[in-house]
């Protein structure tokens, strides 16, 4: 039976690639001016900036029950330009979210348009007024 040849020029350049996708991945940043306003037993307004692109603009969130009154929030980005600078800019986010009365604090990911973690946060939800700041517009 024949001996299996070790390359080692193959395994050198695995662990290269291997290390130049980790490096590649950045953590996630975090979510800034994160408000959770309930309106109404049935809605929750929230609103947050994140540090993204300067043509890079979230798209519609999602929620997904997690139990025990916390509601995951997805928000996915995508470009709005094929070309576009490289400048950082906050992007804000505002939107009005179904969710019943159960829901005490959201843990919100926002997306990359690759659909990779691009920033992370949490907001406990208050009852719109002087401690929830300005809602979102309709």
């Amino acid at each position: 039976m024949p001996m299996p040849i070790f390359r080692p020029a193959a395994a050198i350049l695995l662990t290269c690639l291997l290390g130049a996708a980790g490096a590649a991945a950045q953590p996630a940043g975090q979510l800034d001016h994160v408000a959770a306003c309930r309106l109404d037993p049935e809605t929750v307004a929230l609103r947050f900036t994140f540090e993204g692109g300067a043509c890079q603009q979230p798209g519609e969130p999602t929620l997904e029950d997690a139990g025990g009154g916390i509601g995951n929030v997805t928000v996915p980005t995508e470009e709005t330009a094929e070309v576009c600078t490289m400048q950082i800019v906050p992007v804000q986010f505002a939107a009005e979210l179904a969710a019943g009365p159960d829901y005490t604090t959201f843990d919100i990911a926002v997306l990359n348009p690759e659909g990779e973690v691009q920033a992370l946060g949490s907001a406990g939800i208050v009852e719109a007024g002087p401690d929830c700041g300005d809602v979102p517009p309709n």
